[in-house]
């Protein structure tokens, strides 16, 4: 009787853990859930990442951009250098007439059409038919535009966007080349953000296979690769880059397929970051390795008779995920800072490819006739840093297990 008492009292009780265990489970949240729901309370971090998010869609859409505003990040007009920002402007009289030439080549029943017609009413006096066209261009453009609307024909109307693309609104204004200052910020950001993405994570992805395995290992090839990062991180860099920017790639038979003279200048930067990027990883991966390699499950993993590279990439590399976010987040902020001041300096980005970096050395010489050229990819450069390095802390604090808020 005492058995069953006892039996129906354990039962109780056991009831009882499992709803009490069963009101914690519910209260629980997964792991994601936790770290987001910590970065949602680092204010800066989510404005940070909501800014970068749109930088890389920017990045990602730059073709699109420039179809909708009809702009061309090379095309220059230098009748119209120096414009302020929010400023109009008109195509020279050799473009307007080029953009002529090539309609009437590629419609030439049109074009004849269009001259008989302003000829008729009396729009333009020509003394050639065939010159009817041009002498509509070098006019005004409001009253070019209202000699062909007022055309009854249905190829005025082709015409008329032609005319209306003569007529380019600058939102940031134009360069020393006349170049449209928006529409080349807009590529800028694509290079920048590119290859300072790239950089950190080719450069994280080296250095976690360096310091794994240095920091697995240890011994003599602990040592070896430590002082090859020890090296890499005393030499002086600027000589060193100097030295390799003056490589043409183009001559090395490894590279030559990967090497055009369009992405050359891009490629190098690239190489050049990557190999000065991943020291500094390495050494945080190799640390945190050291004090995870004689921890409890790799023991057991070793005595189960795991090999080193399961051990490696299935127990080990979880636990250095965080501290690699982290860095990677930081490092694309440092990467896109090196890549526009070794632009800066004319070792980096080449025009006419645009960068921040290269816009800041075309403006440098303009501070004072047109500041806005120095301005604007400065603000884009502090504005960049600084939120890569605001969301590298708030997933630190995220990731953080003596931070996060169980």
């Amino acid at each position: 009787m005492s058995g069953t008492e006892m039996t129906m009292t354990d039962v109780a009780l056991t009831q009882k853990l499992s709803d009490k265990d069963r009101a914690e489970l519910e209260k629980a949240q997964p792991m994601w859930r936790m770290v987001l729901s910590q970065f949602m309370t680092h204010k800066p971090a989510v404005v940070s990442a909501v800014l970068i998010l749109l930088l890389v869609l920017v990045s990602v859409f730059a073709n699109q951009i420039q179809s909708i505003t009809d702009l061309d990040p090379d095309a220059q007009n230098v009748a119209n250098r120096y414009l302020a920002p929010f400023t109009h402007a008109q195509a020279g009289p050799d473009v307007r007439e080029t953009e002529i030439e090539k309609y009437i080549n590629n419609h030439p029943a049109e074009a004849e059409k269009l001259q008989t017609a302003l000829l008729e009413k009396g729009i333009v006096q020509s003394a050639a038919p065939a010159d009817a066209l041009f002498d509509l261009a070098n006019k005004e453009m409001p009253e070019a535009l209202a000699g062909l609307k007022s055309l009854d024909i249905p190829e005025a109307k082709e015409m008329v966007s032609l005319f209306k693309s003569f007529d380019t609104f600058h939102f940031f204004g134009t360069d020393e080349l006349g170049r449209d200052v928006f529409i080349r910020l807009v590529y800028g950001t694509r290079v920048s953000m590119g290859v300072g993405i790239l950089v950190a994570i080719a450069s994280a992805l080296i250095g976690l296979l360096i310091g794994s395995v240095a920091g697995f290992y240890g011994g003599v090839i602990d040592a070896t690769l430590m002082r090859v990062t020890d090296g890499l991180l005393s030499l002086p860099m600027i000589p060193v880059l100097i030295v390799i920017a003056a490589v043409d790639m183009s001559k090395i038979p490894a590279l030559k397929a990967l090497v055009s003279t369009s992405n050359e200048s891009i490629f190098k930067m690239v190489i050049i970051l990557c190999l000065f990027s991943w020291m500094t990883v390495a050494l945080l991966v190799r640390g945190s390795i050291l004090s995870l390699r004689e921890r409890e499950f790799v023991l057991a993993a070793r005595t189960l008779g795991a090999k080193d590279s399961t051990i490696i990439v299935r127990h080990m590399f979880p636990n250095v995920i965080a501290p690699m976010l982290v860095s990677i987040t930081l490092g694309v902020g440092e990467s896109i800072l090196f890549e526009a001041a070794l632009s800066f300096l004319g070792l980096g980005i080449m025009p006419p490819t645009p960068s921040w970096g290269n816009m800041l050395n075309n403006a440098q010489e303009l501070i004072y006739q047109a500041p806005f050229l120095a301005i604007l990819p400065g603000v884009m450069i502090l504005i960049t840093t600084v939120s890569f390095n605001y969301l590298g802390d708030g997933l630190q604090d995220a990731i953080d297990p003596k931070s996060m808020r169980r």
